[in-house]
């Protein structure tokens, strides 16, 4: 059963429609990427395209199973959805939209419509996230011979998306490196600052294949490195580890991040494990299921999450170590790069 089959058996249930503004949304239901659209998918399995004319004739060659139209604004939809149940994610909606969209129709909001489909991903979407985390992977390969003293962040960051776009990718989301003191911040903006030996260096990385990202962390000691961070790069891949092993359907993701949450504790160093350890991966690098201690989301088979355990130490500098896991009858990581 295909995206838009699952997605018609719920519309029945609350209304004639599901409609949605939304790109990673429509590249999710359709396969087919754009700045604006509008879809619309009925509860008979029905699929309408509305984009403007940058994308219309592309559009109209390259979706499958969904009539297309050019975009022409709220009031022409009219004449296709006069009298029917609208269904809308609020959450994934301008209030404008919105707005304009309850002015005209009759509007039954669901949030997370998606979320229990996105969460189990087809073996194309599988397909797609290996081959955007192979990408990846080969890139980094292809570069780390730069890291070294004397390189700045910004320079390291630029020589690995150049590989990306070499194979025919992009990034998945800003690259992140890291270096020293600076990597103790999780989400650290890259900078001129130049690499010097003894710096722990955080790459936090992604590509993109067919609209389909990876998410991948490396944490790399560059020459003599403190004894201390060493001991915390060894704490934090073995709850990593522990974490991919907890890993398989059924498992509540709460319980994942409580393994690593607690092993790294035990070690001495939970108070600086400051994010969860980990998300869902497909058209957007941060989807559902979420695995922190507020989760209340379970693992199904064939979601695609990440394992991202971190310490951060203000004074020192920090270690994340992060793959993309597919859960079927245990864990299985998706990257094959060394750590």
């Amino acid at each position: 059963m295909g995206n838009v089959e699952k997605v018609a058996y719920k519309v029945g249930k609350f209304g004639d429609f599901y409609v949605s503004f939304d790109v990673k949304e429509i590249l999710y239901l359709i396969s087919f990427q754009l700045s604006f659209g509008f879809v619309a998918v009925s509860s008979k399995g029905e699929g309408f395209l509305f984009t403007d004319k940058r994308y219309l004739n592309k559009a109209k060659e390259e979706v499958e199973g969904f009539k297309v139209f050019e975009w022409k604004g709220i009031d022409a939809l009219k004449s296709f959805f006069e009298g029917k149940i609208l269904i809308v994610d609020p959450d994934r909606m301008k209030l404008s939209m919105f707005n304009q969209l309850s002015g005209q129709f009759q509007i039954v909001q669901v949030k997370n419509f998606l979320k229990e489909f996105r969460m189990v991903k087809s073996e194309t979407e599988i397909y797609c996230i290996g081959r955007a985390v192979a990408v990846a992977e080969q890139a980094l390969k292809d570069v780390l011979h730069l890291l070294k003293p004397g390189i700045t962040e910004y320079q390291f960051r630029k020589a690995l998306v150049e590989r990306l776009f070499y194979y025919g990718s992009e990034e998945a989301f800003e690259t992140i490196v890291a270096s020293g003191k600076g990597s103790a911040i999780p989400h650290w903006k890259t900078s001129q600052k130049e690499i010097k030996n003894g710096d722990v260096v955080i790459v936090d990385f992604g590509a993109v294949f067919n609209g389909y990202v990876s998410d991948i962390t490396r944490t790399f000691l560059v020459g003599d490195v403190p004894s201390d961070m060493k001991e915390i790069y060894d704490v934090v891949l073995e709850a990593q580890l522990k974490g991919i092993k907890t890993i398989k359907a059924g498992v509540s993701c709460k319980k994942v991040d409580k393994i690593v949450r607690d092993f790294i504790s035990e070690r001495g160093y939970g108070e600086y494990f400051i994010h969860g350890t980990g998300h869902g991966i497909g058209v957007e690098v941060h989807e559902y299921p979420v695995l922190n201690p507020r989760s209340e989301d379970v693992l199904s088979e064939r979601a695609v999450v990440t394992v991202e355990p971190g310490i951060y130490l203000p004074e020192l500098g920090g270690v994340r170590i992060e793959d993309d896991v597919m859960v079927v009858d245990k864990g299985v990581s998706l990257v094959t790069l060394e750590k």
